[in-house]
């Protein structure tokens, strides 16, 4: 508003005639000045702009940081204690994983054994039937010492120091 009013003010001398020199020297030096307050004040404010952009990105990154920071520290100790729960749980389906296997094998080894066991079977019957007829032939070789006739002693009176009674009623 200020430079159209001094414009103004220059073209009306110019038109008035009068001395050129002295009117362009002096009207210009009002017209240099509002085109340098004008010049200066956007000068000003595109400094001021860049200024304060480049206060940004030089912050931004710090800002950014920052969070990135904030954010750790918040979800690390979380994230800890996942990892150690995890660690746990791990090591429990590990050695869950070894028994399963252990005993996988340990059964493994029993099928294959069967044959071991079938063989041990047949020795053991084979043991009993012997042991049967060695019991046979024992009691076929030792004839019952007790006659028909005589009646058989209870073992309570056998029991009874020897010598008290006889078994013999020959006292002669």
């Amino acid at each position: 508003m200020d430079n159209a009013f001094n414009y103004s003010q220059y073209r009306l001398r110019a038109m008035q005639g009068g001395d050129s020199l002295y009117n362009r020297m002096a009207t210009a030096n009002l017209f240099k000045e509002a085109q340098d307050a004008e010049l200066e004040y956007k000068a000003r404010k595109v400094t001021d702009k860049i200024s304060e952009n480049m206060n940004v990105i030089a912050n931004e990154p710090s800002l950014a940081f920052f969070r990135i920071q904030e954010h750790v520290r918040k979800s690390l100790p979380q994230l800890v204690e996942t990892k150690h729960e995890v660690q746990d749980i791990q090591q429990k389906v590990q050695g869950a994983s070894f028994d399963t296997e252990y005993a996988t094998n340990a059964v493994k080894n029993l099928q294959k054994s069967s044959m071991h066991f079938q063989n041990i079977q047949d020795l053991m019957k084979n043991a009993m039937f012997m042991k049967q007829q060695i019991d046979y032939q024992h009691d076929r070789s030792e004839p019952l010492v007790t006659p028909v006739n005589e009646p058989v002693e209870p073992v309570v009176e056998a029991l009874v120091s020897p010598g008290q009674f006889s078994v013999n009623s020959d006292a002669s």
